[in-house]
């Protein structure tokens, strides 16, 4: 990477590219200088035609700004050398006799080569760094060449109002023909010694795993009752199912997914899943997850490599025990699967033979249970109240209600329901 002497490298390099644009001005002996635009050798340039580059101003480069990592680790060992990028703003004056247009030529010439040939060449660099002075020093060796980013001139879009702010700094010369020109970019490095090369690698390891992109489109069933034994099974239907895949299941009232393994007998379009212990009654979410497994156990936990799209289903619940309970007036229910401490609990009644319905809220469950008590009290009414105070005395069949889902009732051989009930 270049060093302290690249900003001179790089203006010698387009006084060098500039001398061999001449020759298509048909200017004769033009020259090319580098001094200030006030210099008293340029005050009667008209005599002598001449192409004159001024750097006026160096700026950071926008893009490498920031781009400079740490350069020392914490034992203090080096890292990279320290580097800045700048760019280079340079004014190119043109003169030469008003009455054959020789500054327009000159001008004319330079524009087109740096048009055709924007990009300072290693080639031409290398040039300029073996270059010696008289005594034999390379003073332009600035490793330029072996910058990875090469150095390019562009014309500078300068408005009359901006080109006469730069000519305000030279106030006792009059303004002459000029066109302004950016290099960028030009990084330049501490001449600290590099550093060391990194640890070598002790043992080479590429590991080659395809992902799958795996679609459910359905769950059969959609409505599921578990069972307590044996375990409840279900089928997710799709296309490109990995039989290798892990199956995820979200569950209401749990932020981590509970994890199942695929089933015997699964196939691309086919998977069949026991449904693992934990899941709650309510709208349930499936899919399957491709983890890719380390040779090395590291990390423990194994990237995921692919995930299907998310498909949902109902497990229902299902009434174990519903009696009456003390105090009077409060019904007890036992349900199947335990319900999480932020689900709705309702209880469903249908008057046996009747046309009454009453829907009575669970008593607050602050923690996961699966007991709950039902008031049949209202205690909001009166018996001057529309309607009667309390659940009316008789048989009722029962629906247990989680969030959305709602406990079945059975079905006796006439067709009729038949339970479970209750006895208010």
């Amino acid at each position: 990477m270049s060093n302290a002497l690249a900003i001179a490298t790089v203006t010698q390099t387009l006084v060098n590219r500039v001398t061999a644009s001449l020759a298509g001005s048909l200017v004769t002996g033009p020259q090319v200088s580098t001094l200030r635009p006030d210099d008293s050798n340029l005050q009667a340039a008209e005599s002598t035609p001449r192409v004159n580059i001024f750097l006026y101003q160096v700026t950071p480069n926008p893009a490498f700004r920031n781009a400079d990592l740490p350069t020392l680790r914490q034992d203090g060992t080096r890292i990279q050398r320290p580097q800045i990028g700048v760019d280079l703003h340079y004014l190119f004056t043109f003169y030469g006799s008003d009455l054959t247009l020789e500054h327009q030529r000159l001008l004319g010439a330079v524009a087109r080569y740096l048009h055709a040939y924007p990009i300072l060449s290693r080639s031409d660099i290398e040039a300029v760094e073996s270059m010696k002075d008289p005594s034999g020093v390379a003073y332009l060796a600035s490793q330029l060449s072996e910058q990875t980013e090469l150095v390019r001139i562009t014309p500078v879009d300068f408005s009359l109002d901006d080109m006469s702010k730069l000519w305000a700094a030279f106030p006792e010369i009059n303004f002459v023909l000029s066109m302004a020109y950016l290099a960028s970019v030009v990084l330049i490095q501490t001449d600290d010694a590099p550093p060391g090369p990194a640890l070598p690698v002790l043992k080479r390891q590429v590991l080659a795993i395809p992902f799958s992109l795996s679609s459910i489109t359905s769950v059969d069933p959609q409505s599921v009752v578990l069972a307590a034994s044996p375990p409840t099974s279900i089928n997710l239907i799709g296309q490109g199912l990995n039989i290798d895949n892990m199956v995820a299941f979200m569950t209401p009232g749990n932020s981590n997914p509970i994890l199942a393994s695929v089933g015997a007998g699964a196939t691309p379009q086919l998977v069949p899943v026991t449904l693992p212990a934990g899941l709650r009654p309510g709208v349930n979410s499936v899919q399957l997850i491709q983890a890719a497994a380390s040779p090395l156990g590291s990390p423990p936990a194994s990237p995921v490599l692919s995930t299907s799209n998310s498909m949902t289903f109902v497990i229902v619940p299902a009434i174990v025990s519903l009696s009456p309970a003390s105090p009077p007036g409060t019904l007890q229910a036992v349900v199947f699967p335990t319900v999480a401490p932020n689900q709705q609990v309702s209880l469903v009644l249908n008057q046996k033979g009747g046309s009454l319905a009453y829907t009575l809220p669970a008593n607050p469950h602050p923690a996961e249970t699966d007991t709950f008590s039902f008031s049949t009290v209202f205690p909001n009414l009166t018996a001057a109240s529309a309607g009667p105070s309390s659940v009316p005395s008789g048989t009722y069949l029962a629906r247990v209600q989680v969030d959305s889902a709602e406990s079945q009732l059975t079905v006796d051989a006439s067709g009729t329901f038949s339970g479970p009930t209750v006895t208010v």
